[in-house]
C-alpha cells in the first residue's frame, strides 16, 4: 500500500513537469514566431528595417557607422520613426550594419528640431552625444513604404 502512496505523487510531479515544459516549448515558439525585434530607420530619406542581433563589437576592431536615435520618451524623426543612420546597403561606405550609437543631449532636442528629419544632413551633430555603445544590425529595405 505504501508503494502505490509513493507512486502517486511522483507521477503528479512528472505531469506538473512535463506541463512546465510544454509551457515553455510554446512559449519559445510563439517569441520565435514573432522574431527579433525591427526598428525602422530612415537613411537618405529612404525608410529601411533593422534586424536586431544579441551581437557588440570593441570599436577598435573595425569600421562601423554612426546612428543617431530620437525613439521612444525623445519623440522620433519623420514620421515617428526612432533612427536616422549616416549609410545604408549599396553605399560604398556602408559597414554592413555595425554601428556606434548616439543620443540627443536631452530630452527636448528631438521634438523641437527633428520631427521631419530623415537624413543626417538634416541634424546638428552637436545636439547627439556619443555612447559607449557598438552593435550589429543589418539593414533592410522597405520599399513602397
Amino acid at each position: 500500500m505504501s508503494s502505490q502512496i509513493m507512486r502517486r505523487p511522483a507521477v503528479g510531479l512528472i505531469l506538473a513537469l512535463a506541463a512546465f515544459l510544454l509551457f515553455a516549448v510554446l512559449q519559445s515558439a510563439f517569441a520565435e514566431a514573432a522574431g527579433p525585434p525591427r526598428p525602422e530607420t530612415w537613411v537618405d530619406g529612404e525608410l529601411f528595417a533593422g534586424v536586431v542581433t544579441p551581437a557588440t563589437f570593441d570599436p577598435a576592431n573595425g569600421n562601423f557607422d554612426e546612428l543617431y536615435n530620437c525613439g521612444g520618451d525623445f519623440g522620433g524623426f519623420k514620421d515617428g520613426k526612432p533612427l536616422i543612420s549616416e549609410s545604408k546597403p549599396g553605399d560604398q561606405d556602408y559597414n554592413g550594419g555595425r554601428w556606434h550609437l548616439n543620443l540627443p543631449i536631452n530630452d527636448t532636442v528631438c521634438a523641437d528640431k527633428y520631427s521631419g528629419a530623415d537624413r543626417v544632413s538634416d541634424l546638428d551633430p552637436d545636439d547627439f552625444v556619443s555612447t559607449d555603445v557598438y552593435f550589429e544590425c543589418p539593414l533592410l529595405p522597405r520599399r513602397g513604404k
